[in-house]
C-alpha cells in the first residue's frame, strides 16, 4: 500500500529504528538493515552466543558492521531540508513515541502508534486502524441520528396534542359550568348554595386534569430539550477531527441508547366528578314530590362546623390545613404521642362534643374505599386494639373496599344499597337516644343507632386510603 504522506515515508526511511531519530554514523549489519553505531552497540551489550539484528533476529558471529556514509548524507540532507521548512505540523502523533498515530485501540478507546501496539500495555489488544475505526463509529452515530430526530418529532406532536386537550377542557368545562348555573337559578336561596358546591367540585376537577397535562407538558419540554442537545452534540462530534471524534465516543452512543420516549401519565379530559348534572333536576323532583324544600331543609336546621381534631389523629394521617380532610399517608408525621392519639388505627376525632341536643354533618366519602364515619364516646380507648361496637362506645358505619356497607353493631349489620355512596349525612339526636345516618344526595335513610351513647360524644372519622375524605360545610337553619 503506497505510503499516505510521502514526506514523512521518506523521514522514516533515514532514520534508525531503535532510537527513532536520525541516522547518526549509519552503519550496516551483515544482513542488510541500518542502524546508528551507537544504538546497535548499545544493544549488543551482553549479548551472548552471537550478536543479533534488532529487526530480523539473524546471528552473526562477529561485530560485522560497514559505514555506510551514502545514508548518512541522506540522512543528514533530508534533516537540514525540514529545517529549512520548517517542521510539518503533527496533529496526531502518539505522546510517549512522537511517532504518528495509526491504529485505534477498542480496548483502551485510544489512537496508539505502531510502537505502541507491540508494547505489554497495547500486545492483547483489539486494535483498528483509524481510519477503519472512525468510518465504523461514523455510522453507529449516524444510526442514532434518525431515531432521535424522529422521538423529538414525535414529543413535539405530543406537546401540540397536549396543549388542544387543555383549550378542549376549557371549553368542555364552560359548557357544563353554564349549564349547572342555569338550572339552579330557577331554585331557591337554599339550591343556589348547592350550586356553589357542585361548581367548586367541578372547577376542583378541572384543575387536577389541567395539572396532569401540565405535568406530561413540562415532561414533554424538558425531554425535547435533552433530544436537541444530544442531537447537536452529536451533529458537532461528527464533524470533528479523528481524535476529538472517537474521544468519549462510546459514551455518547451510551447516552444516545439510553434516550427514550417519556412515559406520560393518560390524561382523559372526561369530567368524571362524584356527582352528575342531572343531580338540580332531581331536587326539583323530589320537591314537587315532598311538598317544598321543609322536608329536605329539617336535615339543615341542626348543622354544625365540625373539625378535626389533629391532637387525637393517628400519625400516618394527613389533615388538611382547615381541618376539614384526611387522608393516608405513607409516611408517618411527626406528632407528639400524647394520650389523646389514636397509636394503632388511622381514627380522628371531631374538635366538637356533645352532651345534648340535634346536630348533623355530613362527610363527603368520594373515592375512598375504605372508610369509618359516626360518633364514639370521648372516653374510648385510644392506644392498641380496639373492639368498634356500641358496647365500646363506637356507632359508625364502614365501608369496606367498596365490596359493601355495614353498621357497627354486634354482630355487624350489612346494608343493601342499590349505588356507592358518596356524601354521608348523620344526624344525632341525643335526648331520643338515636344516631341517624342518610344518603346525603338522595336525603334516603341508611340506618339508625338507639339507645345512643352517654356522656360527652364526638364525630368519629377514619380513612385507610390516600384519597380524602371530607367534611362538606353544613349551614344551620332555623
Amino acid at each position: 500500500m503506497a505510503a499516505a504522506n510521502p514526506a514523512q515515508s521518506l523521514r522514516e526511511e533515514v532514520s534508525c529504528s531503535l532510537c527513532l531519530d536520525y541516522f547518526s554514523d549509519p552503519v550496516t549489519t551483515v544482513c542488510g538493515h541500518n542502524f546508528c553505531r551507537p544504538c546497535i552497540t548499545q544493544s549488543w551489550e551482553g549479548s551472548k552466543g552471537g550478536f543479533p539484528c534488532p529487526l530480523c533476529r539473524k546471528r552473526s558471529r562477529q561485530k560485522n558492521l560497514r559505514a555506510n556514509r551514502q545514508l548518512a548524507k541522506v540522512a543528514e540532507r533530508v534533516k537540514n531540508l525540514y529545517e529549512n521548512l520548517g517542521s510539518p505540523v503533527e496533529e496526531d502523533l502518539c505522546e510517549k513515541h512522537k511517532e504518528k498515530v495509526k491504529l485505534f485501540c477498542e480496548e483502551d478507546q485510544t489512537m496508539i502508534c505502531l510502537v505502541c501496539r507491540e508494547s505489554r500495555d497495547h500486545r492483547a489488544h483489539l486494535v483498528t486502524p483509524i481510519e477503519e475505526a472512525v468510518q465504523e463509529y461514523k455510522e453507529k452515530l449516524e444510526m442514532q441520528l434518525e431515531p432521535l430526530r424522529e422521538d423529538l418529532e414525535d414529543l413535539l406532536e405530543f406537546k401540540s396534542a397536549e396543549g388542544k386537550k387543555a383549550e378542549e377542557l376549557r371549553s368542555e368545562t364552560e359548557i357544563k359550568r353554564q349549564k349547572v348555573e342555569s338550572e339552579f337559578e330557577e331554585l331557591h336561596q337554599f339550591l343556589n348554595k348547592e350550586k356553589q358546591v357542585l361548581l367548586s367540585r367541578l372547577e376542583e376537577e378541572e384543575e387536577k386534569i389541567l395539572q396532569r397535562i401540565r405535568e406530561n407538558v413540562s415532561q414533554l419540554e424538558e425531554q425535547s430539550s435533552s433530544f436537541t442537545q444530544l442531537i447537536s452534540e452529536i451533529e458537532e462530534k461528527r464533524q470533528q477531527p479523528d481524535a476529538e471524534l472517537l474521544k468519549d465516543v462510546k459514551d455518547t452512543l451510551r447516552r444516545c441508547q439510553k434516550m427514550t420516549f417519556p412515559k406520560l401519565k393518560a390524561v382523559s379530559t372526561d369530567l368524571k366528578m362524584d356527582f352528575d348534572l342531572n343531580y338540580p333536576q332531581r331536587l326539583k323532583k323530589l320537591i314537587i314530590k315532598f311538598g317544598g324544600l321543609d322536608w329536605w331543609m329539617e336535615y339543615h336546621k341542626y348543622g354544625v362546623n365540625v373539625t378535626l381534631d389533629v391532637k387525637t389523629a393517628f400519625p400516618y394521617l394527613f389533615l388538611s390545613e382547615d381541618q376539614k380532610s384526611v387522608g393516608k399517608e405513607g409516611r408517618k408525621e411527626t406528632l407528639p404521642d400524647n394520650p389523646e392519639r389514636f397509636d394503632l388505627f388511622p381514627f380522628v376525632l371531631g374538635c366538637e362534643g356533645f352532651t345534648s341536643g340535634r346536630h348533623y354533618w355530613e362527610v363527603e366519602v368520594g373515592n375512598v374505599t375504605a372508610w369509618i364515619v359516626g360518633v364514639c364516646k370521648e372516653s374510648v380507648r385510644r392506644k392498641g386494639a380496639i373492639i368498634m361496637s356500641p358496647s365500646k362506645g363506637y356507632q359508625a358505619l364502614w365501608c369496606c373496599n367498596r365490596r359493601g356497607y355495614w353498621a357497627l353493631t354486634s354482630p355487624q349489620t350489612q346494608l343493601q344499597l342499590r349505588e356507592s355512596l358518596q356524601t354521608v349525612g348523620i344526624l344525632l339526636d341525643y335526648e331520643a337516644g338515636k344516631v341517624s345516618f342518610y344518603n346525603a344526595d338522595t336525603k334516603s335513610h341508611l340506618f339508625t343507632f338507639t339507645g345512643t351513647l352517654k356522656g360527652k360524644l364526638r364525630p368519629l372519622f377514619s380513612n385507610y386510603c390516600k384519597f380524602p375524605l371530607r367534611i362538606r360545610p353544613v349551614q344551620p337553619r332555623n
